[in-house]
């Protein structure tokens, strides 16, 4: 994630959307107009996930910033240490305005020890043998066992002299290092994954506290604007399992569209027993029965014939719900 200095005033926004949560963020969003929830909803889908310690730091920063570019405004420090003190008390605010001034290794290497082991290592794969040292001086010690064993003999036995030898390292040179690996990482995933897997985890949470309705309207917009990113929240939001969510009612409709048992029989192999529940208690007796002879006499299937199966289930889903046939968010529940 970007420094709160650096970024523009929709990132900022978007960011402390991710850091207030899902549920705020939603009734936030609600009040603005359409052009403000799409600048915003990119904004999120591209923000990296988000560590309680840059939730707190991200407000921290966002406050006394904010004092910054607003001097009309009776904000700095002061206000900033108020404000944090009673949301976390005292001892908390301290904590959290100390780390805005030092250098944070710690924190630096938090997301490096999230990094996988293989593209971590193709990153340092080139790097001299006292900067890989260095890093592997602060990672965990799995992650840094598991490079170790990438390395060649003669450079594997070079770090581990260096590793012996060190004293002390300049926390900024430290982190620094950890920066640069961390951008590169960014680079990395852009190029081949898409979207982050923090941005898309608040974008679905924000989505899924909205009305249906709302929910609907941005989707189409992201379909438009970012059909990537459209598809794989579409991925998250509607899963097989979410037949658990359908009413009775609801779950005969579906089997009326489906209107191929060999289908259903296939995508319910493995499936739990609820799911199976599901589908059988909402069909005549001799037609449940069928599907499962059909299931049972199919033996061993490959698991992607059966991934097939479920995704143009799911699709069939998706196209009810988005007609309002069918809800696959499930219904609310009301007590007396």
């Amino acid at each position: 994630m970007k420094d709160v200095f650096d970024m523009n005033g929709v990132e900022r926004a978007a960011a402390l959307l991710v850091s207030l949560g899902p549920r705020v963020a939603a009734d936030i969003m609600r009040h603005l107009d359409e052009e403000s929830i799409d600048l915003l909803t990119r904004e999120i889908a591209k923000i990296d996930r988000l560590t309680p310690g840059e939730r707190e730091e991200l407000i921290g920063q966002f406050l006394i910033d904010l004092r910054k570019e607003k001097k009309r405004l009776r904000g700095g420090a002061g206000t900033a240490r108020q404000i944090l003190s009673k949301t976390y008390g005292d001892e908390k605010a301290e904590e959290i305005l100390s780390k805005l001034n030092t250098v944070d290794v710690d924190r630096e290497f938090e997301s490096l020890n999230e990094i996988e082991d293989e593209a971590l290592i193709s990153f340092l794969r080139d790097e001299h043998p006292q900067t890989i040292a260095v890093l592997m001086s602060f990672l965990a010690p799995g992650k840094s066992a598991a490079i170790m064993k990438s390395l060649k003999q003669d450079k594997a036995k070079d770090v581990a002299l260096r590793l012996a030898r060190m004293d002390r390292v300049m926390p900024e040179a430290v982190a620094g290092i950890a920066r640069t690996i961390r951008k590169k990482y960014q680079e990395y995933r852009s190029k081949n994954q898409g979207l982050s897997a923090g941005g898309l985890d608040a974008l679905i949470g924000i989505l899924q506290h909205m009305p249906a309705d709302e929910e609907r309207k941005i989707m189409k917009d992201l379909e438009i604007a970012m059909p990537a990113v459209s598809e794989q929240i579409n991925e998250r939001i509607f899963t097989f399992e979410h037949v658990e969510n359908l009413s009775n009612q609801e779950v005969r409709i579906l089997i009326d569209e489906i209107n191929d048992d060999h289908l259903i029989a296939k995508s319910l192999k493995g499936a739990s027993d609820e799911i199976r529940f599901k589908f059988l208690r909402n069909m005549s007796q001799n037609r449940a029965t069928d599907i499962l002879t059909d299931i049972n006499a199919m033996g061993v299937v490959r698991r992607t014939e059966v991934e097939d199966c479920r995704a143009k289930i799911i699709a069939i889903m998706r196209k009810l719900d988005d007609d309002g046939v069918i809800n696959i968010r499930g219904g609310q529940t009301f007590v007396k």
